[in-house]
């Protein structure tokens, strides 16, 4: 980023008395950084986060608007010559403050998303730049934006629908919104500066508490975001409160992923968080929120609970079919960590979700590796005492638990802060994500004696939802009728914990038990290959189905009276099969290579 500088002088500035004999040391510099919030949200106190400072939030420095222009500064003494990487804030606690430079000219730092100072050779202020932006707010606005809101559904408020965002500093009354075929949808054109980020939100009448909260592929923070380049644009029309454009039902699988800002998208890359990447992996079938909020704990008592969020009351509305909780991090900070309180606060969460009317899967997930103390978050207390907790958790509640800590070692090149991935380090976690959320389940089957006998504890037997004491063997000896499942761990190099699904088991007339064994080869998939498991996607399916890591295996499909419908010999490592003549129903697919063989139950529906 190029700055224009202007000399100051020295003795202009020693009777503010904030000067000590070391920042007055030669080779060092003092710089004045201003920037103009008037078009930002409304806020109080501005912060600068840098470099210089760690990147730790409580040496984030605070910047003054003394004569109340909306432009504020601060005088810093750096070294001549040194490079930084900065942006400011609005707050010095959490992450959800920070302006974004992505997309825009000056976009430094390993997302683009900071500004760049090298720093000058003489005492120097910096030309005043716009908040989330490489120039100054002052420009006259000559782009044309059109925004559209569906309110069909809703009843539209007597002060009618307006749009505030930060292209009219967040004035909730400003600018009106028109509907002038009355088919419920809302208008309006507005002037912008070009090549800038805009932050808004729709409103069912003229207060900012009458503000949409949106959640998904298309929110930043909760609100909407859109660039705007040099041409006229016209945004899609959305529902009010959705990213959706019409208020269809959503048939895909719904999964929601909860978090804090590694979820969100790391410091500012939203567009590259984990949770919209896993969608572009899973593909066509599947649909993820985004539900991660910067800062927050899973602890009720941490200082920002995700709890008290409002992503906690949306995950009920959305009604997921599954749920991915990676919380822990923000935990493991000194002032919040309490590890009696955390374990029982995961297991409420667990509990809670449990019982929503669609029932999901949930996934716990490990916080990733830390590699810095930055923010007061503590690796070592992650690694020593969070994971080994949600590992009794996952044996305790036969939830599957998800391996984020080990993928993301060695990697301290992708961890830009120490703590927030970049969009390399966010694919492998997304990666991850997929694999244990298509990889096959162990399964559970009646055998005629005990496959084992020693104690192992990667293993956790359950009858109706209850652990079963000293139950930690491959095999089961049952005595009673109930539905049995097993957790099972990978390995003790491994965090994932896999779950069965339940088995329901009658004691055969004439006995007083019965065996079951676990099966959990079929986990790692054809050629035994831990790290390529074999993925059958979308489940349930319409037309197409995805297969990876099965090449060279013979496929073949059975409806359920055994008839084959689709038999297909050698198929690709990769490959994607059009079942668009199969009617809705139940299948079994079996891929064979060699004398390993997988099996899967495939249900097919939504077909015309």
């Amino acid at each position: 980023m190029k700055f224009s500088f202007k000399p100051i002088f020295l003795a202009g500035l020693l009777c503010l008395g904030f000067f000590s004999a070391h920042n007055l040391s030669a080779g060092n510099v003092m710089v004045t950084l201003r920037v103009n919030m008037s078009l930002a949200y409304p806020a109080n106190n501005v912060y600068v986060g840098s470099d210089w400072a760690g990147w730790e939030l409580s040496k984030f420095q605070k910047l003054t608007d003394n004569n109340n222009d909306s432009i504020f500064e601060i005088t810093l003494f750096l070294p001549s010559g040194a490079s930084y990487n900065y942006r400011y804030t609005t707050s010095n606690t959490n992450w959800g403050g920070f302006e974004s430079l992505g997309g825009t000219p000056c976009g430094a730092g390993p997302n683009h998303e900071d500004r760049n100072l090298v720093v000058p050779q003489t005492n120097s202020v910096l030309d005043v730049v716009c908040f989330n932006s490489c120039m100054n707010c002052g420009e006259t606005p000559n782009t044309m934006l059109q925004l559209s809101v569906d309110m069909n559904g809703r009843t539209v408020s007597a002060n009618g629908v307006h749009v505030a965002g930060s292209f009219n500093g967040w004035n909730p009354s400003t600018l009106s919104m028109t509907d002038e075929n009355a088919d419920n949808v809302y208008e309006i054109t507005i002037p912008v500066i070009p090549n800038l980020d805009y932050e808004y939100n729709f409103l069912n009448g003229n207060t900012l508490a009458d503000a949409e909260v949106v959640f998904g592929i298309c929110e930043f923070r909760s609100k909407r975001r859109i660039s705007v380049q040099d041409e006229n644009l016209t945004a899609d029309p959305v529902m009010f409160g959705s990213c959706n454009a019409t208020g269809a039902p959503i048939t895909d699988i719904k999964i929601a992923c909860i978090g804090n800002s590694i979820t969100e998208g790391g410091a500012g890359n939203h567009v590259n968080s984990w949770p919209i990447q896993l969608r572009d992996l899973l593909g066509e079938g599947y649909y993820t929120e985004n539900l991660g909020v910067s800062g927050t704990t899973m602890l009720k008592t941490g200082d920002s609970p995700w709890w008290n969020k409002p992503q906690y009351n949306y995950t009920y509305s959305l009604e997921p079919d599954m749920v991915v909780i990676k919380l822990g991090t923000n935990d493991s900070k000194g002032g919040n960590w309490n590890a009696a309180k955390f374990k029982a606060d995961y297991i409420s969460m667990i509990t809670e979700f449990r019982a929503m009317p669609s029932h999901p899967v949930i996934y716990m997930a490990t916080p990733a590796k830390a590699y810095s103390s930055a923010y007061n978050i503590s690796d070592q207390v992650i690694f020593s005492q969070i994971i080994p907790i949600m590992h009794e958790i996952a044996f305790e509640q036969g939830v599957h638990l998800i391996d984020f800590y080990n993928p993301t070692w060695n990697m301290q090149a992708n961890f830009p802060d120490g703590i927030h991935p970049n969009a390399e380090g966010l694919h492998v976690i997304a990666q991850k994500a997929k694999e244990n959320i298509l990889r096959a389940k162990p399964v559970v089957t009646v055998s005629e004696a005990s496959a084992d006998t020693a104690q192992n504890k990667l293993y956790q037997w359950f009858r109706n939802d209850v652990p079963l004491a000293d139950s930690h063997r491959r095999s089961m000896k049952v005595t009673e009728n109930g539905n049995y499942k097993v957790a099972v761990r990978m390995s003790n190099y491994s965090n994932d914990v896999f779950v069965s699904e339940p088995f329901a088991v009658t004691i055969p007339q004439g006995s007083n038990h019965t065996y079951l064994t676990v099966d959990y080869n079929v986990m790692i998939g054809l050629g035994q290959n831990l790290n390529q498991p074999v993925l059958i996607y979308p489940n349930p399916a319409t037309s197409t189905i995805r297969i990876e890591n099965a090449g060279n295996s013979d496929l073949v499909i059975f409806n359920n009276t055994g008839k084959i419908v689709m038999e297909k010999k050698q198929i690709e490592k990769d490959q994607t099969l059009n079942i668009s003549g199969l009617s809705n129903g139940i299948y079994h697919i079996k891929l064979s290579k060699g004398e390993t063989s997988l099996s899967r139950q495939l249900i097919v529906q939504n077909q015309k």
